[in-house]
């Protein structure tokens, strides 16, 4: 009985010890690997937020979790990851490179063969180098003795003119060997060349890769985190990272009708992204912030002031001034094109598309969260997507500036645009459903109304001219005094009244008291002081025509001149 007892007692022990090991290895097994799938992206105007979340069984003590299928552009200091129930000890960015292929000795020799030329060809090169290196320092030394320098002319003129000629003589057989050595260091880089290549292809055909073009391998990028669990736990791990080679563009189509006074603006975005994966049938997110901008304040350095200076060129003076030229104040320009009309198919499913746009506002930034999937190639090329959409109230009016063209413009006067959160971009414009062009929507303005230009209307008959006779010059003691007068003719040949917004201009002076300029005549302009404006708010009825003039005087010292009169 005894015997039996200790049999049975060794048997147990010799399981508790096998299912100990067992236990080892399965505890030592290899980290898991997960290819994630994409779970949404937030697209930046420039760069993108990529996020995944995975379930995960963890076992007690520390675990290592490998992902791959990720964007090989990932921006390393962007990582986080965080997990329930656990806690992450560390995740970071791999290149993990696909192993080689078994090695064979078919082509040893040829390769100990190529090593060993360029073993050789590098000994040569070496010694090439040392030649040089002495020619130099030789040279050097030549060129830097107290004699060569001319320092004892007044001692003896024999031995300066005797040194000059050994000087002369051994630097030109200096040059010559350089120029050999040039050359023949120019050979052995070449044949080293060939020799590196030869090498590279033996090496590559010993490998058996023979078919592959490039030498090196493509990595495998991963991200690695580290998770500690107390207790075993299935959960969900996620992490996300910053992609720069991605962003959108916002563009806009704005359709003006005349019936209802209204315009109906649709806010589109386009996306591009060439991250290194395709986005497949994701949630988007587009954020009107851009992480790639400074977010460090601007710094004010000391301006200091000076005068103008001037120089002289072909007897006349010009002068060089840091003066601004003036900048146009329009909020929107309306470029031209010849085109047959857009597609405005988009509007179709505007409608149905914006009941799917979550729109969420913070202090810096906004974002449009798309609840519709969405596949984006990694291509480079635009996908576009619906981001809101709205009717705004405008008033329509004509306006001409008669000075630079003579035509009337349509104007649309917007409100209610601020509340879109919109960014500046193109925009196809299209009143009373014919295709207009194409306009840049400046939404950077500090006013709460947008103009829009419609479009030129040539029924509106306007003409300027100067009133010569009244064109004058004369001098009164030291002073100068020029007198301009400019009539303005307008005509509405319309079958309906029409209210026209004219603009004309004086000019205006800056930094200097010496020329004044005054207003003689307005016939009952607006004028804004700051920057010499006249406007006049004209009704005018079927066929009805308008007469107006202005006049101004500009008064300067004589013996100077103006520029820009």
């Amino acid at each position: 009985m005894k015997k039996k007892t200790s049999k049975s007692s060794h048997l147990k022990t010799g399981l508790i010890l096998l299912l100990t090991c067992f236990n080892f290895f399965v505890e030592a097994e290899t980290a898991k690997v997960i290819n994630p799938k994409l779970q949404k992206v937030t697209v930046y105007v420039q760069g993108a937020h990529l996020y995944y979340t995975e379930a995960v069984s963890l076992k007690p003590g520390n675990n290592e979790i490998i992902f791959e299928n990720i964007s090989p552009n990932l921006v390393e200091s962007s990582l986080q990851s965080s997990c329930k129930g656990a806690t992450v000890m560390d995740i970071k960015h791999n290149l993990k490179y696909k192993e080689k292929t078994e090695v064979t000795r078919k082509y040893d020799k040829i390769i100990e063969g190529i090593l060993d030329s360029l073993e050789e060809v590098n000994y040569q090169l070496k010694d090439n180098d040392n030649k040089t290196s002495v020619l130099v320092k030789e040279k050097n030394m030549l060129l830097n003795n107290r004699l060569m320098n001319g320092e004892f002319l007044k001692d003896s003129l024999a031995l300066l003119r005797d040194g000059m000629l050994f000087l002369k003589e051994k630097l030109n057989s200096i040059f010559e060997q350089e120029l050999k050595l040039e050359r023949s260091k120019n050979k052995l880089l070449k044949q080293k060349t060939k020799l590196d290549n030869r090498h590279n292809t033996f090496v590559l055909l010993q490998s058996g890769q023979e078919n592959t073009n490039t030498i090196k391998a493509q990595p495998v990028h991963q991200v690695i985190i580290s998770v500690y669990s107390e207790t075993p736990v299935t959960t969900n791990l996620g992490f996300n990272y910053y992609v720069q080679n991605a962003g959108w563009v916002p563009v806009y189509n704005l359709q003006a009708t005349s019936t209802t006074n209204s315009l109906e603006l649709n806010y589109f975005a386009n996306i591009t992204q060439n991250s290194g994966i395709d986005w497949e049938n994701v949630p988007l997110t587009l954020s009107t912030s851009n992480p790639n901008e400074s977010n460090s304040k601007p710094e004010l350095n000391p301006w200091y002031l000076n005068f103008v200076q001037y120089m002289r060129s072909n007897n006349n003076y010009n002068s060089i001034s840091n003066a601004a030229m003036p900048m146009s104040s329009e909020t929107l320009s309306l470029d031209s094109y010849d085109s047959k009309g857009k597609d405005d198919s988009e509007k179709k499913d505007a409608m149905y598309l914006k009941n799917y746009v979550q729109i969420t506002e913070n202090i810096i930034r906004t974002e449009y969260e798309i609840k519709l999937n969405y596949t984006i190639a990694s291509d480079g090329k635009m996908h576009k997507a619906l981001i809101n959409q709205r009717n705004m109230p405008m008033k329509m009016e004509f306006a001409a500036v008669p000075k630079i063209c003579t035509d009337a413009f349509l104007i649309a006067k917007v409100t209610g645009w601020e509340d879109m959160n919109i960014l500046p971009g193109k925009a196809s414009l299209y009143f009373d459903s014919g295709y207009v062009g194409e306009i840049y929507l400046n939404t950077a303005s500090s006013t709460d109304t947008l103009s829009i230009n419609l479009g030129r209307d040539k029924s509106i008959a306007i003409s300027r001219k100067k009133i010569k006779e009244n064109y004058k010059e004369k001098i009164v003691s030291e002073e100068k005094i020029v007198t301009r007068t400019i009539e303005l003719m307008v005509r509405n040949t319309k079958n309906n009244s029409i209210d026209l917004l004219i603009e004309d201009q004086i000019p205006v002076t800056r930094g200097t008291n010496e020329i004044k300029v005054v207003l003689l005549k307005s016939d009952g302009a607006k004028l804004d002081e700051a920057n010499g404006k006249l406007s006049w708010n004209l009704n005018l009825k079927v066929k009805d025509s308008k007469k107006i003039t202005f006049s101004y005087e500009i008064h300067y010292p004589k013996n100077k001149v103006i520029a820009g009169l």
